[in-house]
């Protein structure tokens, strides 16, 4: 059962209805490794059950979104972007988002544990880096020269 069906399953295991739009959203979210802003999940989903309302995918989001099926990203700067959820893809991940290219990418789950623990040992804090995306430079654009000074940003 792929990520999509295992979606479905979920939902009538909670007995919620199975709607068109939720299904097509599944599918789309499934059907990539991008990070999609409900515009593009529209514009993908419409493909698949062509006429659907803007409104319906952003409930259709939001509903799969309260019932764990699937999970959103702040990024810095831009539209929520959305993903499946671990529970249907069985992978865990965080995410750094490019400040010059805007490119989202999947960094290990696990890769702040140190920083968490530390955090909540000094001050009580609980760190929750799942919700938002840490900001910096990518590889690609470190290479490249910088657009204002010609002069190339390098990874520490």
């Amino acid at each position: 059962m792929d990520a999509a069906e295992a979606g479905v399953a979920r939902l009538r295991v909670l007995g919620e209805r199975v709607t068109p739009a939720r299904r097509a959203v599944l599918r789309v979210l499934a059907e990539t490794a991008d990070h999609l802003c409900v515009e593009d999940v529209l514009a993908r989903a419409d493909l698949i059950v062509p006429g659907l309302h803007r409104t319906t995918v952003y409930r259709a989001v939001e509903t799969l979104g309260e019932l764990g099926l699937v999970t959103h990203v702040h990024p810095a700067h831009g539209p929520v972007v959305y993903h499946l959820a671990a529970g249907l893809t069985g992978e865990t991940h965080l995410h750094v988002r490019c400040r010059r290219c805007g490119a989202i990418q999947d960094v290990p789950a696990d890769l702040l544990d140190e920083v968490a623990d530390r955090l909540a040992r000094t001050t009580g804090f609980q760190l929750q880096p799942d919700h938002a995306a840490l900001t910096g430079v990518c590889r690609t654009c470190g290479d490249r020269p910088n657009a204002g000074t010609g002069a190339a940003i390098r990874p520490a």
